[in-house]
């Protein structure tokens, strides 16, 4: 899951938002960072999010789909993908407008700066600007993040190239999302 999957399965306060977006960006012991313990609280349920979707039946046949040397880049091409089609699917898993969340996620994260880990407190002012949330929306969008990701690596790779893959399974991509998020969604719901 990327970050707005991971926004939409945080708990409903500011805290939990917080810490459900910054997952990716805290890394290692949680003690080595200087969390409000409810943002803390999040990260740890982003932490569970990664770890279920990693483990699901549906997202590792998802994985097998690309070719064996790229697999291992396959999970960065997942995430951003499966934004996409909670973009798509929104309605199924949520209540509130699409637009209505996304401006009250941005609302948070301006609002609250203290509560920002370091990691997050360096980007969330030039991703709200950006409207970063709302890139999701077209497959140019999801191209530009895979293209940020592929610079962004050790060694190059076309991360762009590998949405081919989706495109030739596109029926199988799409329900094994739904299959993982409402798996997922369910499973952290209690």
């Amino acid at each position: 899951m990327n970050y707005l999957a991971h926004a939409l399965l945080a708990e409903p306060y500011a805290h939990s938002l917080i810490g459900n977006i910054a997952g990716d960006l805290v890394k290692g012991p949680l003690s080595r960072h200087a969390l409000h313990p409810r943002v803390a609280d999040g990260v740890r349920r982003h932490r569970r999010v990664d770890t279920l979707t990693d483990r699901h039946s549906a997202y590792l046949a998802l994985k097998t789909l690309f070719p064996s040397g790229y697999r291992r880049y396959a999970g960065l091409v997942l995430d951003v993908l499966f934004d996409h089609y909670l973009v798509q699917h929104w309605h199924r898993y949520s209540n509130w407008s699409r637009d209505a969340f996304l401006d009250d996620t941005y609302a948070v994260l301006r609002n609250n700066p203290q509560l920002l880990p370091e990691g997050l407190a360096v980007v969330a002012s030039r991703w709200v600007d950006a409207d970063w949330l709302r890139v999701y929306e077209t497959r140019e969008g999801v191209a530009a993040v895979l293209e940020r990701l592929s610079q962004r690596l050790s060694r190059p790779v076309d991360l762009v190239a590998l949405l081919q893959v989706a495109d030739e399974h596109a029926d199988e991509f799409e329900a094994g999302f739904l299959e993982v998020f409402t798996d997922v969604q369910l499973t952290i719901s209690y």
